[in-house]
């Protein structure tokens, strides 16, 4: 899929180059910037599973970002290299500890006490901004006076985010004592790092001279290999049982994005 995309938007620009041949303008510079735009990822396939280990996660299968800044190099007429990251905006981020207290209240309430939860983002649990990818990679040039075309395929690094979960139980009528613990690694909060590719295509109109209307299109994906161990564990008898839930998928993502961009030109 991903090449099939790539070469379609290749294609988009041979095509765009035949059609159009004002170049009084064009492809005057060697190296450029862009920003902003902002974007929304929608997930073809998704990672989080919609139970409680969802909270422990800084990261959202739909999701809003904002591109900061991309910077172009071209060493030919029409080819360069490409370099941009994203920075990803989601509600569903923020405050999971206290999510992870509202399950376990659901879960446990009718049995026992839920004396209290840690971890779930404590650390940053105000927060609902985080790193998407930083992506570089090849971009084909097509430019006019007023158009411009731009197909790129990227490669790139993602991290995602875990946090550890415990909840602590207090059984009504007993003097039993439980806790609930959830982790993905050696480490209470891990960063997991996986390559994706993106093929991308990118297209504007000249408003002004350095302002721009914009829009992009792109096609991630990425195959995390992350596992959560859920303990059950009693406190008096110091017997536990274990289960594993694991993250192991291929995650493709459509990312749509718009937006008026300040391009910066440096001529040759």
């Amino acid at each position: 899929m991903i090449h099939k995309l790539f070469f379609l938007f290749f294609s988009i620009g041979i095509f765009a180059n035949g059609v159009y041949g004002q170049e009084s303008y064009a492809y005057k510079s060697k190296l450029q910037t862009q920003a902003p735009l902002i974007a929304v990822n929608i997930p073809i396939t998704k990672l989080l599973k919609g139970t409680e280990i969802d909270y422990l996660f800084r990261y959202d299968d739909f999701s809003f970002y904002w591109k900061p800044i991309s910077i172009s190099y071209f060493f030919h007429k029409h080819w360069g290299l490409d370099f941009n990251y994203q920075l990803r905006v989601s509600e569903r981020i923020k405050n999971g500890s206290d999510n992870l207290m509202a399950d376990a209240q659901s879960k446990y309430s009718n049995n026992c006490y839920v004396k209290s939860v840690t971890g779930a983002n404590d650390w940053n649990s105000t927060s609902f901004l985080n790193t998407g990818p930083v992506y570089l990679g090849f971009i084909y040039r097509f430019e006019t006076n007023k158009i411009y075309v731009y197909p790129k395929f990227s490669i790139g690094m993602i991290g995602i985010d875990t946090d550890f979960g415990c909840v602590y139980l207090k059984e009504k009528n007993s003097n039993n004592e439980y806790t609930v613990s959830y982790s993905s690694g050696k480490n209470e909060f891990d960063t997991h790092f996986y390559f994706t590719l993106a093929p991308s295509v990118s297209f504007g109109y000249k408003i002004f001279r350095r302002f721009y209307f914009n829009a992009e299109i792109i096609l991630s994906y990425f195959k995390p290999n992350i596992v959560f161990e859920k303990e059950f564990k009693n406190l008096y008898t110091n017997k536990s049982t274990v289960e594993y839930f694991d993250y192991k998928k291929d995650i493709f993502t459509l990312s749509f994005g718009t937006g008026i961009i300040y391009v910066i030109r440096f001529n040759k």
